[in-house]
C-alpha cells in the first residue's frame, strides 16, 4: 500500500503523538508499505533531513507555510495550502491517507483524500476542547469555545472512513458528542526496548547523582501537565526519606515556572532536570531506568506513549484516575491510582512503591507483562487490517 501520514505534531517537536505517528510508520515500512509523513515545516528547514529513529524508506515531507504556536516550542501548524501536496500526490496516488490531527495537516489530508478519492482514516490523540489546552493555543476557556472544538474534532471525524481510537475513554467521548463514523479502539504501539546491562544502568544513575530511590516523569513541561501537583506530592515523599529523587526528563512553556516551584517548595537538591532529549537518544540510552516508578498528575492524557515505553522498562505507574489512564493502570497490579489533584493521595500511592520492595516487584513484572501487549508490531497487524478493510469498503462505494 502507499499510505500518507497528516500531522501537525512531528519532530523536532517531541510529544506522543510525534511518537506514535514515527512508530507506526516504521512498522508500515519494515512491512513494505510505501509510507510518506506530511507535517507542517519547523523553523529550522534542515531539522527533519534526518530523522533520528525513522526508517530510512519512509519520506518526510513538510508542509511550505507553517506558524509557530507561542506558547508550546517547537510546534507549529500548517496552513492548508493544498498547492504543495496536490503536486505530490498527482504523481504518486495513495492507497490511503491516514490524519492524526484535526487542524492544519490533517485538514489537508482529508481534503485531499476526497479529492483523491481514496479512504481517510482518522486517529482522535488529544483533549484539545480542555481548559489547559485550550490556554496554551491562546483560546478563551469558555463555555462556547470547549463546545465549539468538540464540534468541530467531531465534524471533522464523522468526515472520516474510519476511526482509529487509543482509549475507549476517548471513543466514549466523540460518541457522546455525536461520532457516527465506526471506531476502533487501538494502541498508538510501541517500539521494543533494549535494556542496558545493569552496570551500565547503575552507572548512568550514579553519573546523574541517583544514589538510592527515585522517581521519574518523562514528557513535555506545560500546565496541562499538572506537574506542580507531582512536586507537592514529592516534597511529601521526601519529608521520610532525604535520600529520594524526582528526575523530570522533558522541556516546554513552564520550564522557569517549574523551576520557581521547586524553590518555592525548598527540594532544589532532591530534583534532577534533565532538559529535552532527544527520543532516540532517549531509548537508546535507556533514561526511563532513572527512576524506579514513573508519576504522573496529568489529567488530559489519552494514551501516553511515554507512560507504555515505562513500563516496557519495567517501572509501574503512579497516575491520576482520569480520561484514557485507567484503562492502561489496573490500580494494584501494574500501578497505583488516585483522583486528580489529590497531593496526599498522589503522595501516599509513591510512599508506598518506596517502602514496599515486594509490591515494587510485583507491579513491575506486571508492568512489564502489560507493555508487551502494546507491540507496534502485534498493532501494525491491526492497523494493515483497518486499512484493508477501509480500501476493499471504499472500492465498492
Amino acid at each position: 500500500m502507499r499510505i500518507c501520514l497528516f500531522t501537525d505534531s512531528f519532530l523536532p517537536y517531541i510529544s506522543g503523538v510525534s511518537s506514535a505517528v514515527l512508530n507506526q510508520a516504521n512498522e508500515l515500512a519494515r512491512r513494505g508499505h510505501e509510507v510518506s509523513i506530511f507535517h507542517p515545516r519547523p523553523k529550522d528547514r534542515t531539522a527533519n533531513d534526518n530523522v533520528p529513529g525513522l526508517d530510512s524508506s519512509v519520506s518526510v515531507l513538510s508542509l511550505p507555510v507553517s506558524i509557530p504556536i507561542r506558547k508550546i516550542p517547537k510546534l507549529r501548524f500548517a496552513l492548508p495550502l493544498f498547492i504543495y501536496t496536490y503536486r505530490r500526490l498527482r504523481k504518486q496516488p495513495p492507497d490511503l491517507i491516514h490524519v492524526h490531527t484535526e487542524f492544519g495537516c490533517g485538514l489537508e489530508g482529508m481534503l485531499l483524500g476526497r479529492w483523491k478519492k481514496v479512504p481517510v482514516i482518522g486517529t482522535f490523540h488529544t483533549f484539545f476542547a480542555e481548559p489547559d489546552y485550550l490556554k496554551q493555543l491562546n483560546i478563551p476557556n469558555w463555555s462556547f469555545t470547549r463546545t465549539a472544538m468538540w464540534k468541530w474534532s467531531v465534524t471533522f471525524f464523522n468526515r472520516c472512513s474510519h476511526i482509529v481510537s487509543p482509549s475507549k475513554s476517548v471513543r466514549d467521548h466523540l460518541v457522546e458528542r455525536g461520532l457516527s463514523t465506526e471506531a476502533t479502539v487501538l494502541s498508538n504501539g510501541i517500539e521494543r526496548v533494549k535494556i542496558r546491562p545493569a552496570e551500565e544502568i547503575a552507572e548512568f544513575r550514579k553519573s546523574m547523582g541517583i544514589d538510592g530511590f527515585a522517581f521519574i516523569y518523562i514528557g513535555r513541561i506545560s500546565p496541562e501537565k499538572s506537574i506542580p501537583v507531582a512536586l507537592e506530592a514529592f516534597k511529601r515523599v521526601l519529608a521520610t526519606d532525604s535520600s529520594v529523587k524526582f528526575v523530570i526528563v522533558g522541556n516546554g512553556p513552564d520550564d522557569e515556572a517549574i523551576d520557581q516551584k521547586v524553590a518555592e517548595l525548598g527540594i532544589q537538591s532532591a530534583v534532577i532536570r534533565t532538559g529535552r532529549v532527544e527520543r532516540s537518544r532517549l531509548m537508546a540510552e535507556n533514561y526511563p531506568l532513572l527512576g524506579d516508578v514513573f508519576v504522573t498528575a496529568s489529567k488530559t492524557e489519552n494514551q501516553p506513549v511515554s507512560m507504555l515505553e515505562a513500563m516496557a522498562f519495567g517501572l509501574p505507574m503512579v497516575a491520576p484516575r482520569a480520561k484514557g489512564i485507567p484503562e492502561l493502570i489496573d490500580h494494584g497490579d501494574n500501578g497505583l491510582l488516585f483522583e486528580p489533584d489529590d497531593v496526599k493521595g498522589m503522595a501516599d500511592a509513591m510512599h508506598q512503591f518506596m517502602t514496599d520492595k515486594e509490591v515494587l516487584a510485583r507491579q513491575s513484572a506486571a508492568a512489564t507483562r502489560l507493555a508487551q501487549t502494546h507491540d507496534i508490531q502485534e498493532i501494525g497487524d491491526l492497523l494493515e487490517g483497518i486499512y484493508q478493510g477501509a480500501i476493499n469498503a471504499h472500492g465498492k462505494k
